[in-house]
């Protein structure tokens, strides 16, 4: 093939994808459905799916789409028919209508401070003075095997003083759901696991294995130490979470002190306000 005819092929190509994206329209300029000329968007599908249970909301959207775009529609007849009898002249209607307007104002301005406090800056500043204050722990790795009874815990240390391989009883005889790695946990640090397993683990050299059966709540473990090291700061990407969480729940906390010191603010007592509601 020629160096022209691949060229005017790449150019077609980039010709193809530029108009597939210039086609493209936003969800709320999609329009799912009408009720005579009232529109329902793609938009308005997404927002009705974002509010359902959760259990509901993670199905595919193509399974609950017709549902969705269904209650859209019975849900603008019902409110055309309140407008007919006019229910948005009502005192408590307006009362109400007002209320949710405040909240969902509330709730906007909040969603974009949150995300104005959560800048790429914010974030390296943040993760930067994470890594400047870090220290040093030990990490462990542990395998347990865990039963009811004693008795039995007694009996499988019996049998791995004979040479018997953990892992191979761990998936015979654990209850725990590590029994499918054979017992292992991974690696843990330091108030990650219940304290009578976390003290007996850090009594033990990397290799050996309890002696006597722990007890916890759970029932009677017996422990193999895998493996001990030091902790290392964990990389940017992987608490980039974390951190933009802590972010948004220290600039809340300031927010809510800097505006309530700005106001007077006066909370009644429960048993006065019951007392009045009753009387």
């Amino acid at each position: 093939m020629s160096c022209l005819n691949i060229t005017f092929i790449f150019i077609k190509i980039l010709v193809i994808i530029s108009l597939t994206k210039a086609l493209a329209k936003e969800p709320d300029q999609v329009i799912v459905a009408k009720v005579n000329n009232y529109t329902i968007t793609a938009q308005d599908v997404l927002n009705a799916r974002s509010r359902l249970p959760k259990k509901i909301k993670e199905k595919p959207l193509s399974e609950i789409y017709l549902g969705i775009v269904n209650e859209l529609i019975n849900q603008h007849l019902i409110t055309k028919q309140a407008y007919n009898e006019k229910l948005d002249l009502k005192k408590e209607i307006v009362e109400l209508v007002k209320k949710n307007k405040e909240q969902i104002m509330a709730e906007y301005w909040l969603r974009n401070f949150l995300t104005s406090q959560t800048k790429e800056k914010k974030i390296i500043d943040f993760y930067n003075k994470y890594l400047k204050n870090f220290k040093t722990y030990k990490e462990y790795n542990a395998s347990h095997i865990l039963v009811k009874e004693e008795q039995k815990a007694l009996q499988i240390i019996k049998k791995l003083k004979n040479m018997s391989e953990f892992s191979k009883l761990a998936k015979t005889y654990s209850i725990g759901p590590s029994k499918q790695n054979g017992g292992n946990l991974g690696w843990f640090g330091p108030g990650q696991m219940i304290k009578e397993f976390e003290n007996a683990t850090t009594k033990l050299q990397k290799g050996m294995i309890t002696q006597k059966p722990i007890r916890t709540k759970f029932g009677y473990h017996i422990i193999l130490l895998n493996d001990v090291r030091d902790s290392k700061p964990k990389k940017l990407n992987v608490i980039r979470p974390k951190i933009v969480d802590k972010i948004k729940q220290v600039s809340l906390y300031n927010l809510q002190k800097e505006l309530r010191n700005q106001h007077e603010i006066k909370i009644f007592d429960f048993e006065k306000v019951v007392n009045e509601v009753n009387n």
